[in-house]
């Protein structure tokens, strides 16, 4: 019997070894490593801390992702990136991870707007396969063909010259295409890491700049300079009005008023008076709602936009500072947009006679976007007597607007003519 009972437990044990080399066989074929766990998590939910590869590549899946100079929603903004960039992180810290653009400091974003898509022991640099140059009417278009779509950055180096950074890639001079040709001023080179570099220069102020993806690759988007008449320098322009809050957002509050209201009746007065200048003029919206605020910049590029204006009025926490702190001002983040900014920001003060509140640089969801550009207006204090009763009369609502427009008209007749 104990004999019988051997050679059936040496005979499951051979069974069993066998069993196990051909696991291991299999895994060897199909290139499987370390042992095979059946999990019912998602897998999409990594500690980037407990991997052992060097690398976890992050995938953007917000249009608007921000790439900050530390690992706070405090920190200044390095770059925006649009969804699906791949970006390589090697750390995470306060929902942060910190991702590695292979230049001399790191950078970080925020883990609300990746995803991650897989791990690595190294950094692969995507090739650059050909860049196409193409020009419309009113915009160039540079078309980069790789692989995948890494992280990037547009930087307006002056009012008049960008350049446009590609990072994570690799060009060959010898083997990358270069197609097509533009009647602008554009240089392709490398930067001192040797990631992607194409410089524009312009005799005249930035326009507008975007990038657009596409199934392979990316364009860069560069718009041409306005073409005006300067005895009808708004003529045929496309102008989006932004009438600021609305709906259960009622803005500030004060004097008896609702900033959403003044700032609605505002931007319908300017929308008629544009109109009338022959301008092609749009409201992001036209009733009392509430629209997400990168939904109104998406309005505005959808209608092609070369302005965008959103309307506000402005508030003080300590109404004890109301008499030394009050006026109007006008925000900007794009120094293509600080020009427009100065031209009515110096319009409105000495049309409306309010203290002069500044032309302010402001990271704002409204003032970010390069294409269009994009200015705010604060038009006054609603908590500030005086000028919330100016504000709400419809005769210097519309002397207001027309302050606008001359602001307007200066940039355009200054810059373009």
């Amino acid at each position: 019997m104990k004999k019988i009972l051997l050679f059936i437990l040496g005979f499951i044990f051979i069974q069993t070894s066998a069993f196990c080399e051909e696991i291991k066989l299999q895994n060897k074929d199909i290139g499987l490593k370390g042992p095979i766990n059946v999990t019912n998590q998602d897998t999409n939910i990594i500690d980037i801390n407990n991997v052992k590869d060097k690398y976890t590549i992050i995938k953007t899946k917000s249009n608007y992702t921000p790439i900050r100079e530390g690992a706070s929603t405090n920190a200044k903004r390095f770059s925006h990136v649009k969804k699906g960039a791949k970006i390589f992180a090697d750390e995470d810290k306060n929902n942060f991870y910190r991702i590695d653009l292979g230049l001399d400091k790191y950078y970080w974003i925020e883990k609300k707007y990746v995803d991650v898509d897989s791990t690595a022991n190294k950094k692969e640099l995507q090739k650059i396969e050909k860049i196409s140059f193409l020009e419309t009417p009113d915009m160039y278009r540079i078309k980069i063909k790789t692989p995948v779509l890494t992280a990037y950055n547009e930087i307006e180096t002056t009012k008049n010259s960008l350049d446009f950074i590609l990072y994570d890639v690799v060009i060959d001079k010898e083997k990358t295409e270069t197609k097509g040709k533009t009647s602008g001023d554009f240089k392709i080179s490398t930067d001192k890491f040797g990631n992607l570099k194409i410089s524009y220069f312009s005799k005249y102020p930035l326009t507008g700049h975007e990038v657009e993806t596409c199934e392979d690759g990316l364009i860069l988007k560069v718009k041409k300079p306005f073409k005006i008449d300067t005895k009808k320098p708004i003529y045929n322009l496309t102008i989006v009005i932004d009438p600021g809050h609305g709906g259960y957002d009622p803005g500030a509050c004060a004097n008896g008023l609702k900033e959403k209201d003044l700032n609605f009746q505002i931007s319908k007065n300017l929308y008629t008076k544009l109109k009338k200048e022959g301008a092609r003029v749009f409201l992001t919206r036209q009733e009392d709602k509430n629209i997400d605020l990168y939904d109104r910049i998406d309005i505005a590029k959808e209608h092609q936009a070369d302005f965008l204006i959103s309307i506000h009025q402005n508030s003080i926490g300590d109404k004890n500072r109301i008499n030394e702190k009050h006026g109007v001002g006008v925000y900007y983040y794009n120094k293509e947009a600080y020009d427009l900014a100065k031209a009515v920001q110096n319009a409105l003060v000495e049309g409306t006679k309010f203290k002069d509140d500044g032309v302010n640089f402001s990271s704002l969801a409204l003032t970010r976007s390069a294409n269009p550009i994009c200015i705010l207006i604060e038009c006054g204090y609603i908590v500030h007597d005086e000028e919330a009763k100016k504000l709400s009369d419809d005769g210097f609502q519309k002397d207001f607007c027309d302050y606008i427009i001359k602001g307007l008209e200066n940039y355009l007749v200054e810059n373009f003519k």
